[in-house]
């Protein structure tokens, strides 16, 4: 506006300044940059000990009715579980939620640090950490960059769901498995190796691993297969050292007994040697005759 009907040397720059200086811009206005120092979490000492958790809302309501989603991330790490839910959903549905997904598979951690929310807030939120010796630190009004770790998961994870769903975003949760797979087995810049290398000691077998058998690899599947066959052929000796044991134990209470021509014999068959229809339960045994050796 200054511009378009005034002009003299360095217009901007004094424009800026008095801006800068106005005491009713700096009364209503607000700033895009974080005020105060940063500040950081202690790097914690373990894996899966001390958790970052935060919601990404306000999602597309899909068929199972869930339109948010619960980012859990490990701070050692980097690991994260992406969790489909309601945002309807009270401190005891979350609670419950976290205990299915993440107590389930890594235990109870030590610390659980998120932003200030209704959810956290709660008196029953609290109790039951407390009653589980965890410390819950929420992230000071003025300094969310606390958190800003599941901040920026939450940006990587909106990027890999506007990447999978396009024109269908309420198919978001279909995908929500596929996009944590992915994230996690992407190296981390922070740890250097990803997530899963840091977590399992290696990488998790992808489609090209499985689908593609490398030459390096041919020696180490014929020493499986070897030992499978010998596997296989031990237990084959082992029945038939098993079976010949038996027979031993049982033939000492029976005799081999040999027919001559024109002895009468009692015979009693199988029910498969019988034509079709003609069995029946009470078949008796039917005298026969030898007629050759």
């Amino acid at each position: 506006m200054m511009q378009a009907r005034f002009f003299w040397p360095h217009l901007r720059r004094d424009v800026a300044r008095f801006v800068e200086k106005c005491f009713v811009c700096q009364r209503f206005k607000g700033s895009a940059q974080n005020t105060g120092l940063y500040l950081s979490l202690p790097i914690p000492d373990s894996i899966w000990e001390d958790l970052s958790l935060d919601f990404v809302l306000g999602l597309p309501r899909t068929k199972r009715g869930s339109d948010s989603i619960m980012v859990i991330v490990d701070r050692f790490s980097k690991m994260a579980h992406f969790v489909s839910w309601k945002k309807t959903f009270d401190a005891v549905n979350v609670a419950q939620l976290f205990f299915k997904e993440i107590v389930r598979l890594h235990g109870i951690p030590r610390s659980l640090t998120s932003d200030r929310d209704v959810k956290f807030v709660s008196h029953f939120w609290r109790e039951l950490w407390k009653r589980l010796d965890t410390d819950i630190k929420l992230s000071s009004t003025y300094h969310p960059q606390m958190d800003g770790q599941t901040e920026v998961v939450n940006r990587t994870l909106g990027n890999m769901l506007r990447c999978l769903v396009q024109d269908n975003p309420k198919k978001w949760e279909e995908r929500l498995s596929q996009d944590e797979f992915a994230y996690n087995a992407t190296p981390n810049r922070s740890t250097g190796p990803s997530p899963f290398q840091l977590i399992y000691t290696k990488q998790p077998n992808q489609i090209v691993d499985v689908a593609i058998l490398p030459k390096s690899s041919k020696s180490v599947v014929n020493k499986t297969i070897a030992e499978i066959q010998d596997t296989l052929k031990a237990v084959k000796e082992n029945l038939q050292l098993s079976n010949d044991k038996y027979k031993r134990s049982v033939d000492r209470h029976r005799g081999f007994k040999k027919f001559n021509v024109g002895e009468l014999m009692m015979l009693r068959m199988r029910r498969e040697r019988y034509p079709q229809g003609t069995y029946s339960k009470f078949e008796s045994s039917e005298d026969w005759t030898v007629s050759h050796s």
